[in-house]
């Protein structure tokens, strides 16, 4: 049985044959990409016949720290010997939790869940509840549920009514904020940062402007929670959101997500339902306090971020020793490569994948991407557009397999950008304290190979060694 008939085999059983839409064959150079992937090593993934590739899309931004990283099973082993669930808490939320309220600005009080979407179906309730409002004005992409799917192009299953009570606002335009806002607004969600920076004091109008409107605002920093600097986008940029939703990467690939926010308003939970079977499985959470003691130790955002400097840097030079028109847009922590047509970007993923590096909608780099990988990945990248380059005017003359399609993300994305993103993609300004250029220069951290953390000895043992406290 080939692969293709086995996940034909797979459907059969499961629709779209994947749990997340994101997986999906048609998400990548379906005939070349593997249907399946069997196991993950630090920053590589292999796929059922053994090959192995350089892993970019990182468990859709939730591998944090690599694969496999002992540190982190340590904990997860040592719980699993104690147990899993209990029909009363454990001291470990505690611990947990007092974790992210000295970590997170915004924390005084956490609520645990286990997805992305119930994190911020959980703000939008509390928010509902503190303000006594309905109405929600969104900017981003917030999962699944019924309150935000409503504006997505996928939307069958779900009350019409709901489109009375949600509205989206543009990123970077306060006016789009400002003209939709009124008396009927409990909340303000938008993801702090995604693709470009804030322009200015864009999230401090925002918090300005709802605060005055008797608004709350929510951060949803699913994606930028401990992969920026300072461990938010809330730290990063010196603002304080009301609530903030968090996940992805936080247990290194085990699901976890929370709520959190100031006392006053997370106390409405008091008088609002949102509860969780699985809210206090405690090996995500042993998972979670040693991937945050983990990224503590060894500084794996700034690390992430000097690996990821490096990558978009040379990109960039590549892109223009060829001269071709495609450019990479991002923070270092995630990128997003752009190309003239799908079929463009699906003839380089082709080439990339030939070579060992496997991408996706966006590009993550996790503290195992060292310096070697990443030099791997530029060469990869080179040898891979002077292919595209041979090809630029008849991209699917040499492409392989079918022309990977846009994720909802990405769709959402673009809906919500009325500039050509490809004409922009540029990363973030970032200064070399790390922090954000408010003029929009794009000065970046010193990439060079004597300047990284990777030549540091001990940092291949804290991967493979590390030593946890559960």
């Amino acid at each position: 049985m080939t692969e293709k008939e086995e996940f034909q085999k797979t459907c059969n059983v499961i629709p779209d044959g994947v749990q997340t839409l994101s997986k999906m064959p048609c998400r990548h150079v379906e005939g070349v990409y593997p249907f399946y992937i069997e196991r993950g090593e630090g920053p590589y993934i292999f796929d059922g016949e053994g090959k192995k590739y350089i892993d970019y899309p990182c468990g859709l931004g939730t591998i944090l720290l690599g694969h496999n990283i002992e540190y982190v099973n340590q904990a997860i082993r040592s719980q699993l010997k104690k147990g899993i669930l209990f029909p009363l808490p454990s001291r470990l939320e505690t611990q947990l939790a007092e974790k992210i309220v000295e970590l997170i600005p915004c924390a005084e009080m956490v609520r645990f869940v286990k997805t992305g979407s119930e994190a911020t179906s959980a703000a939008i309730k509390i928010a509902r509840t503190y303000t006594d409002r309905q109405n929600v004005l969104c900017c981003g992409y917030h999962g699944w549920h019924d309150w935000y799917n409503i504006t997505t192009q996928i939307n069958t299953g779900i009350t019409d009514y709901y489109k009375n009570l949600i509205s989206r606002f543009t990123y970077n335009d306060i006016e789009s904020l400002k003209t939709q806002l009124n008396k009927d607004t409990a909340a303000v969600i938008l993801e702090p940062y995604i693709y470009e920076s804030p322009k200015g004091s864009f999230l401090e109008q925002v918090i300005k402007i709802a605060h005055e409107n008797g608004s709350l605002v929510i951060f949803d920093e699913m994606v930028t929670g401990l992969r920026t600097i300072h461990g938010s986008a809330q730290a990063f940029f010196s603002v304080k959101p009301d609530i903030a939703c968090f996940g992805k990467s936080w247990a290194n690939g085990l699901p976890l997500a929370y709520v959190c926010g100031t006392r006053t308003v997370m106390e409405s939970l008091q008088r609002c339902f949102v509860s969780s079977t699985f809210g206090g499985e405690l090996l995500s959470i042993a998972a979670a306090i040693a991937t945050i003691e983990f990224w503590q130790k060894f500084g794996v955002a700034d690390y992430i971020w000097e690996m990821g400097n490096i990558l978009i840097r040379e990109y960039k030079n590549i892109a223009k020793k060829y001269n071709l028109n495609t450019s990479i847009s991002g923070l270092p922590c995630r990128t997003f490569l752009n190309f003239p047509t799908e079929e463009h970007k699906s003839l380089f993923w082709q080439e990339c994948l030939k070579r060992g590096v496997f991408l996706g909608y966006a590009q993550f780099v996790s503290y195992a991407h060292d310096i070697t990988v990443i030099n791997r990945t530029i060469a990869v990248m080179e040898e891979s557009l002077a292919i595209c380059q041979q090809a630029w005017d008849e991209p699917g003359k040499i492409l392989k397999g079918k022309t990977a399609q846009a994720t909802l993300r990405h769709k959402v994305f673009e809906k919500e950008n009325k500039n050509d993103e490809h004409k922009r993609g540029s990363a973030v300004g970032i200064n070399k304290r790390g922090r954000p250029n408010r003029s929009g220069s794009s000065e970046q951290f010193d990439g060079s190979p004597e300047n990284t953390l990777s030549t540091d000895p001990g940092r291949s043992i804290a991967i493979s060694e590390g030593t946890s406290n559960q």
